[in-house]
């Protein structure tokens, strides 16, 4: 993916780069005469997060999550590997067959079950099933203002725990600092301020990582989810425009389970929380419009 955008770069070096903590704002201090090697904070803004830049060590360790391999399709299907055969329950494939003067594509079961329907007839109808999810424009405003709120109040508390673990960092970092004043006044063994900077930097790093996991910046919450819901009112023309790869990415955000197509229309079992959330708003917009609307609500 990187070099179809223009990198330049052997594989070893790229494999060197990501592991390099430089990209997160640490510098690696080599082991010095009695000094341990150790991270240390830089002072350049780093590019990536510590928390993504230890979630990608975790997958060059194998420690990370394990993917399904993702399905290799052509554009003209890109529902395969999504759809249920209403009959038997398998997953549909997708293949091309030869007419007497035109190659025409289905999405199909096994030859012993039967099924099989028209790739366009399909892919025609999952569009319009995909419009039923578009918002009305109007209420993009509303849902912003909700999410925003819920997650304000759903993190209340861990980011209160945050200002308080950077309140530790900054009692750690006092005392480094007065110890090292003390050690430069020959107030303080060198050993002794040895242990207790090692000491000090140990627990700053393992607040650092804590701090990490906590939320904290509201405003790019709300600039994610600013860009969601402007992406969820362009759905269909997103998907209709996308790539086989990018309509795919739709498919499976919207539909966590794979849909079953009678030929007709489409039914699946669940769809995404956040979506589902949304039309639950909208319905009972819907249904209120006859009685006084809640301010609360």
């Amino acid at each position: 993916m990187t070099l179809e955008r223009g990198l330049k770069c052997s594989k070893h070096n790229f494999w060197l780069a990501i592991r390099n903590p430089v990209y997160c704002g640490k510098i690696f201090v080599a082991k010095f005469k009695d000094e341990d090697a150790r991270l240390v904070p830089g002072q350049h803004e780093p590019l990536v997060s510590e928390e993504l830049f230890q979630q990608v060590q975790d997958v060059l360790d194998g420690r990370g999550r394990i993917y399904r391999p993702k399905v290799q399709t052509l554009d003209e299907f890109p529902l395969r590997g999504f759809l249920i055969c209403p009959r038997c329950g398998r997953i549909l494939t997708g293949s091309r067959s030869k007419g007497r003067n035109n190659y025409y594509s289905y999405y199909h079961c096994i030859p012993q079950c039967g099924i099989r329907f028209k790739t366009q007839a399909a892919n025609t109808e999952f569009v319009r099933e995909l419009r039923k999810y578009v918002p009305r424009r109007a209420m993009v405003n509303v849902y912003g203002e909700l999410i925003m709120e819920e997650f304000k109040d759903a993190t209340y508390m861990s980011r209160q725990e945050r200002n308080k673990v950077l309140k530790q960092i900054d009692v750690l970092n006092d005392k480094l600092n007065k110890a090292r004043r003390k050690m430069l006044f020959e107030e303080v063994d060198p050993a002794d301020f040895k242990l207790m900077k090692t000491d000090c930097e140990r627990e700053i790093n393992a607040l650092e990582r804590q701090v990490t996991q906590l939320p904290h910046d509201t405003k790019t919450i709300e600039g994610i989810t600013k860009k969601g819901l402007s992406n969820l009112i362009l759905l269909d023309q997103l998907y209709e425009n996308g790539t086989v790869r990018e309509k795919r990415e739709i498919v499976g955000s919207i539909f966590p389970e794979n849909l079953t197509f009678n030929g007709e229309c489409y039914r699946t079992t669940r769809l995404n929380e956040a979506v589902r959330q949304i039309y639950l708003i909208e319905k009972e917009l819907q249904e209120n419009k006859k009685r006084h609307k809640q301010r609360k609500f």
